[in-house]
């Protein structure tokens, strides 16, 4: 079943000079309207489409396109390419010594493919603290500091997959409704079932706060469930981090960007020493695609750092579409409903108003059950408000 949403991304450049930009959103299919054509597109061995193109000083990159949300992926064979590709070391993705002898230790007495990658799921979900935003990038990072975000939950499953043989790539996309929702998961191939999906930070969120997206538009399973199943509300923009960058990225020294009039912001560290996005990559690679990395020119040094992520990042907005767009929308209006009719019901004793908040708020119930999202908790709210309605309807007549 398809579940279609709807993507609007834009780029402002508001630097000066040309902003060389790589992506792997869809500039080249049929059915995308893009203000720009790829100036050069590139295919990896884990068959990653880059798309490259500049803009000029306040130049507006636009794209929009449809796609289908994110579903497993049950090819059932890997070509030599694809295998090395996602097994290979990178600087942030890890393989070496001691990655190889933590994920033995982790794995003892597991036979399967499914058994080893279900002990590295258990193991990071639960020895690992979620922390956003973190301060360094990265396997080693994530496994000194043992707090992080998305990406080095991910990171760390990967770097211990691939260190016993698993085939594993990092996920980066978006939640699929809303603006600028970043989000980083996983899949580990197996023969049988293909690439299958698993997400250690959501389920570590899940296991030790429960009621983290309690009212949010996130449908949420249950932490176990989060190895072999996700619930269908998420975009992929790149399979894998650290995804070669062609043409070549020219890297500004570390000394030219340190002692420029104003060295940029470096949001983040990897390996101990500060990253300066758009100004270097590692190992010429972009350290993620979501979905850009860019290189802006050196005549920005001069300047003071634009601190607004959309100058990182750019913009983009997810809609939803058929059902589920409908019951969001139903949902977010009966919200808003609910708290104008339930602040008239504290100043005035009317049956009426507060059986119009409890309709309302009834009606936001069974959106959220009809969009899959905490069914059995909404379900016992419904009921519980539907008396508190008839108690009020009873009154009025």
């Amino acid at each position: 079943m398809k579940n279609i949403v709807n993507i609007a991304y834009s780029y402002h450049n508001s630097n000066k000079g040309i902003t060389r930009i790589w992506t792997t959103l869809p500039m080249d299919h049929p059915d995308v309207t893009c203000t720009h054509s790829p100036e050069e597109k590139t295919i990896d061995d884990g068959n990653n489409e880059l798309f490259y193109f500049t803009l000029k000083e306040n130049e507006q990159f636009q794209m929009n396109y449809s796609i289908d949300t994110y579903k497993q992926n049950e090819q059932k064979m890997l070509t030599d390419k694809e295998k090395a590709f996602y097994l290979r070391s990178g600087t942030l993705v890890v393989v070496d010594e001691q990655m190889r002898n933590l994920a033995h230790e982790i794995t003892a007495g597991a036979v399967t493919t499914m058994e080893k990658a279900k002990a590295i799921f258990n193991y990071t979900v639960t020895q690992y603290k979620y922390v956003y935003p973190p301060k360094g990038r990265g396997t080693k990072s994530f496994l000194q500091a043992k707090q992080g975000d998305c990406g080095e939950y991910s990171f760390l499953f990967s770097s211990l997959c691939r260190s016993i043989g698993i085939p594993c790539r990092t996920l980066i996309g978006s939640w699929a409704n809303g603006k600028m929702g970043a989000h980083v998961w996983n899949e580990l191939y197996d023969e049988q079932a293909g690439w299958v999906p698993v997400d250690c930070s959501l389920a570590s969120l899940q296991k030790k706060k429960k009621f983290q997206f309690l009212f949010s538009n996130i449908r949420t399973l249950k932490w176990t469930a989060y190895f072999g199943q996700l619930e269908g509300q998420r975009v992929v923009f790149s399979y894998d981090a650290e995804l070669y960058l062609s043409p070549k990225y020219n890297d500004l020294d570390k000394l030219t960007i340190v002692n420029s009039p104003y060295p940029p912001i470096a949001p983040f560290q990897i390996d101990g020493e500060p990253f300066y996005w758009g100004y270097e990559a590692v190992d010429g690679c972009a350290p993620y695609l979501q979905p850009v990395y860019m290189q802006f020119d050196q005549e920005n040094l001069s300047l003071k750092p634009n601190k607004n992520e959309h100058n990182y990042l750019g913009k983009w907005k997810i809609t939803e579409t058929g059902a589920q767009g409908v019951f969001l929308k139903l949902k977010n209006w009966s919200y808003a409903a609910f708290f104008v009719f339930f602040t008239l019901s504290l100043l005035l004793s009317s049956p009426l108003v507060s059986a119009l908040a409890a309709g309302s708020i009834i009606v936001t119930c069974i959106s959220y059950i009809a969009r899959k999202e905490r069914i059995l908790l909404f379900t016992f709210v419904t009921l519980y408000f539907l008396l508190f309605f008839m108690s009020n309807v009873i009154k009025l007549v």
